[in-house]
């Protein structure tokens, strides 16, 4: 039976949380803490019964690698180890405010189709779409992308028919090294705002997602990785091509996607909370895991997630719980943001001993 301090269910949203407004992290917060007016007592177990908030993620990630679309061009099929031969096209972030004057970006948006996404693809990989101040490997005009309608697949190709192209894996063993060598970092010309704002050459927030395994190529449906052999793999095939045939093309000549785009920031979102301590473990061994909720809408949707039966055994939880501090990751383990004008409600329940 319920009493002051034993509730059978509690609602927590992010809008309860007076230090919202004080976030360093761009506007938008990615965890919340709720302190509670009346401490929770004799508690044994929690378990998330409810999750309601806004896909904030866009159909490309703004904080992890799926900007930048990553490619070797070559006199030959090699594709080299170390990475010598790799070229980048790459969307600035959507919040990406540029510094005065400077035009030479485009900026990643809400897509409504492959269509509108290639169209934007080609102007970045076009001689106004970058700058080599800031993208060190970029070359105006290199590239070119196509959506075909009828097949509903990406595809790219070179424009010197002299020189081999291929799309990179994603998990290529120099790309995350190679693209975090500040020989080849991604930067971004930002607002100078004078000292201590973002600034000139600010490296694009990619870092985390690439060591994660997280490019643009995959989600464009280049989807093979570095040691996948396809179906149709041969003598011809070169180790590091992104394809089923792992053979690069000659410029001018199309290189379709094996796979459909996914334009979906994240599937799923992974919810933590500081009262499960070693009771919930996600993958990557962190040891305060609440729940794995799926994203069912499309961006800047409304998910609303209810736990379908309460058999599944609750999450052991401290004695006395004061207060519960949330946070929020992605598929590839990137903090998953919300901007501060949208709230995040969760409701436990909660079990006693």
């Amino acid at each position: 039976m319920a009493t002051t301090n034993r509730p059978d269910r509690i609602s927590c949203d992010a809008f309860s949380d007076t230090t919202l407004g004080n976030l360093p992290n761009n506007g938008n917060y990615t965890s919340f803490t709720n302190t509670l007016t009346r401490p929770l007592l004799g508690v044994k177990g929690v378990q998330l019964l409810r999750a309601n908030f806004v896909n904030s993620s866009l159909q490309l990630n703004d904080y992890n690698g799926q900007l930048l679309f990553v490619y070797s061009r070559n006199t030959t099929t090699a594709i080299p180890a170390d990475g010598s031969t790799i070229h980048v096209v790459r969307l600035h972030p959507s919040w990406f405010v540029p510094n005065s004057g400077f035009t030479n970006f485009v900026k990643n948006k809400y897509y409504n189709s492959g269509t509108e996404l290639v169209a934007d693809l080609n102007l970045a990989a076009a001689s106004a779409g970058d700058s080599t101040l800031y993208n060190p490997s970029f070359l105006a005009g290199d590239v070119t992308f196509s959506f075909n309608t009828a097949t509903r697949k990406i595809s790219f190709q070179g424009t010197v028919n002299n020189l081999y192209y291929a799309p990179i894996p994603y998990d290529h063993p120099a790309l995350a090294a190679w693209l975090i060598d500040a020989t080849h970092q991604v930067k971004m010309n930002g607002y100078n705002n004078g000292a201590g704002g973002a600034g000139t050459g600010t490296l694009q927030p990619y870092a985390r997602g690439l060591l994660d395994g997280s490019t643009m190529n995959g989600r464009l449906g280049f989807a093979m990785g570095y040691g996948n052999r396809g179906i149709f793999w041969g003598s011809s095939s070169i180790l590091g091509c992104a394809t089923t045939t792992g053979v690069p093309q000659l410029g001018t000549v199309n290189t379709e996607a094996d796979s459909w785009p996914i334009l979906l920031g994240s599937q799923n979102m992974n919810i933590y909370a500081n009262i499960v301590a070693g009771s919930g473990q996600d993958s990557r061994t962190l040891r305060t895991l609440l729940a794995t909720v799926p994203i069912e809408n499309a961006p800047l949707g409304v998910c609303s997630y209810t736990l379908t039966s309460v058999d599944g055994p609750a999450l052991s939880v401290g004695d006395e719980i004061y207060n519960i501090q949330f946070s929020f990751l992605d598929d590839f383990g990137t903090p998953f943001y919300f901007s501060n004008n949208y709230n995040t409600n969760l409701e436990l329940n909660v079990f006693y001993g």
